[in-house]
């Protein structure tokens, strides 16, 4: 029988006892479904995934996703991007500033996807951690008139750094400038209420994030990004967060409906992060709904 082990108060559960190599079960399977909508971000330690394996385990969630930046895609393997700062022949394998600000992966996109499914392949000698947070949690510590005032708004979510006053535009990753403005034409900017119903956990969800969204749909812009600070001053001091450590075979998934995540750095070549990631899209049953 799988059993967990609590990561943090508020978000993050390990699962023991079960080898995601072979063929799940529908009992051990339903197990780790209700663990990821109740605790929201699960690991599996000691894991030997082929990228097969990894891609099957994926599927039993849903559709794979497939990278809009497909030169970091494992080979014979779409399902899977390379998360690396190793270099071949002078280049990077895999995107090397991947997620380096608090984001839900694909929140640029109509439909965001259900999770992501990262799996570990070689960790630095120092670094190289991933924080989460519990959006729900945080939408609960939201002050009454911050919650009250979001409820019917929406937020613009852009995929271009260039149109985000937030962030920044890393130097390691090459013909950065036009990769981001070549993103512009082809992902325009969309639009998500700022607060989703959960489908299965029934939770409200603040869903915003400082990577990629960008500003308030049908208000002025200084009053949106007035709002988007406030949002983003409760995200930066909730305690309902997670820094999970990496070891080499973890295999960690979390719910990207309710969760944010940020690579945390503390490394660089030549120590080496390598991590290959799916990316599970939504259903008609499991994408997140609009509450008005």
């Amino acid at each position: 029988m799988p059993s967990i082990e609590q990561l943090s108060d508020h978000i993050g559960v390990r699962i023991k006892d079960i080898d995601l190599s072979s063929p799940l079960g529908d009992s051990d399977f339903n197990f780790i479904y209700q663990s990821l909508v109740k605790h929201k971000v699960i690991a599996f330690a000691e894991q030997n995934l082929s990228p097969e394996q990894h891609v099957a385990f994926s599927q039993r969630f849903g559709n794979c996703d497939v990278h809009s930046n497909n030169q970091y895609l494992l080979d014979g393997f779409p399902e899977i991007l390379v998360l690396s700062n190793d270099l071949r022949d002078g280049k990077p394998i895999g995107v090397v500033d991947a997620g380096v600000e608090w984001h839900s992966d694909l929140s640029w996109q109509t439909d965001p996807p259900l999770g992501s499914i990262l799996h570990c392949l070689k960790t630095p000698s120092t670094g190289g951690n991933t924080g989460f947070i519990n959006m729900a949690a945080v939408y609960r510590e939201l002050p009454d008139h911050l919650r009250n005032s979001v409820k019917t708004l929406e937020g613009v979510h852009c995929v271009s750094k260039l149109l985000n006053r937030r962030v920044t535009i890393s130097e390691n990753r090459v013909n950065a400038r036009e990769f981001y403005a070549e993103q512009i034409e082809k992902h325009p900017p969309v639009r998500h209420p700022l607060v989703y119903r959960h489908p299965e956990s029934n939770e409200m969800i603040l869903f915003a994030s400082p990577r990629f969204t960008i500003g308030i749909a049908d208000i002025p812009e200084d009053e949106g990004q007035s709002i988007l600070d406030d949002l983003f001053d409760v995200l930066e001091q909730t305690n309902a967060r997670l820094e999970y450590q990496w070891a080499k075979g973890d295999v960690v998934m979390w719910d990207n409906r309710s969760v944010l995540h940020c690579a945390m750095g503390g490394y660089s070549y030549p120590d080496i992060r390598l991590i290959n990631r799916t990316t599970v899209l939504c259903g008609e049953t499991t994408r997140l709904q609009r509450v008005v």
